[in-house]
């Protein structure tokens, strides 16, 4: 509808008027792209078109208000990890005890599809960490492309995350992180050590930490490393999965708070200076950042402490549908706004 209400509009006073084109700008509906529009900031030459002129200005604005920000473009990075992807990645270790396995079979482990696979997928990197030898050990996937957003522009990371947990086991407290902005060389440890580069969040599959989600944020890019559950940006006021933000997102699951066995799709926002991270849409971090994080995106896993779980086979992350994008910056409603100022000045 927006688009038929703005392509007649345009048409009509195509040959009367004269046209100042701000290039083409993406708009999306919730997840879907609407349509890809020129933005055409209309100067009337005739006055008796000025009042069709300022119903259509103002009908674009009202759109544009229903509209958050622009989409993304075209994908850096995206990968389904239906086939072996490992060349793409370097993978960095603290000890050497934990394992990635790409195009992993994860349906054939009783493990249901993730929400943004395709029917007959079956494809996943899965993490272990922390396997025999009762040592804190991490270990982070480093994607080898580099990410450096254009000028004026962000980006963001998404990823569908499977926390599999035994919890009849014990020693099955471990985190799966996620990060954007990485050196490739330091691995992410949100404890024992707190270790890491760019940003990264990290979060237990089961609850079993005072600290179930919490995210890391290097000094280069204003942050104090890793943030306290206390810190403003840290949306439930807590870092505990017993917080009422955490068990509102994940209510029925076997450890309510907590992705105990299901999928979630995580997604890391860095766009003017502000870092958002949600969970399936829910945002639960809000922290501003200095710079443009740029670097390489990790997906990686850890445990923290010396147990190891029982049978350590039983206890993993699964990672699927990792895309990174570049997200315009929320200028396009801005500008349309002063060129509506313009047009009523003129009425």
């Amino acid at each position: 509808m927006l688009r038929a209400c703005v392509g007649s509009g345009f048409h009509v006073f195509a040959h009367i008027t004269q046209t100042l084109w701000f290039g083409e700008t993406k708009f999306t509906w919730g997840h879907k792209v609407v349509a890809s529009l020129r933005i055409a900031l209309v100067l009337s030459l005739f006055s008796p078109y000025r009042e069709k002129i300022m119903k259509t200005q103002f009908a674009l604005a009202a759109a544009l208000g229903l509209i958050a920000t622009g989409t993304t473009q075209a994908a850096l990075i995206s990968d389904d990890f239906e086939v072996d992807s490992s060349g793409d990645y370097t993978v960095v270790q603290s000890t050497g005890d934990s394992t990635s396995t790409f195009a992993f079979d994860y349906v054939a482990a009783g493990i249901p599809l993730a929400p943004r696979s395709a029917p007959g997928d079956k494809g996943g990197l899965r993490m272990t960490a922390n396997d025999t030898a009762g040592a804190p050990d991490q270990i982070t996937a480093f994607h080898n492309t580099l990410v450096t957003p254009p000028a004026g522009k962000g980006y963001k990371l998404t990823v569908d995350v499977y926390m599999n947990v035994n919890l009849a086991a014990s020693g099955t407290t471990e985190y799966a992180h996620v990060g954007i902005g990485g050196d490739g060389a330091t691995f992410n440890s949100i404890f024992t050590p707190i270790s890491g580069s760019g940003m990264f969040h990290a979060f237990t599959g089961e609850g079993g930490s005072g600290s179930d989600h919490r995210y890391y944020l290097d000094p280069t890019a204003g942050g104090p490393t890793t943030v306290p559950g206390s810190d403003p940006s840290m949306l439930a006021g807590s870092a505990n999965g017993t917080a009422a933000l955490y068990q509102s997102i994940f209510p029925t699951t076997a450890v309510p708070g907590s992705p105990t066995n299901i999928w979630t799709t995580l997604e890391i926002q860095a766009l003017s200076g502000r870092l958002t991270v949600s969970y399936d849409g829910n945002m639960i971090i809000d922290a501003p950042f200095t710079g443009n994080l740029a670097g390489l995106a990790s997906l990686g896993y850890a445990d923290v402490f010396s147990s190891v779980a029982n049978p350590f086979q039983s206890q993993f992350g699964v990672y699927d549908n990792l895309v990174v994008e570049v997200v315009p910056e929320p200028a396009s409603a801005a500008l349309l706004g002063l060129a509506g100022l313009a047009l009523t000045r003129r009425r």
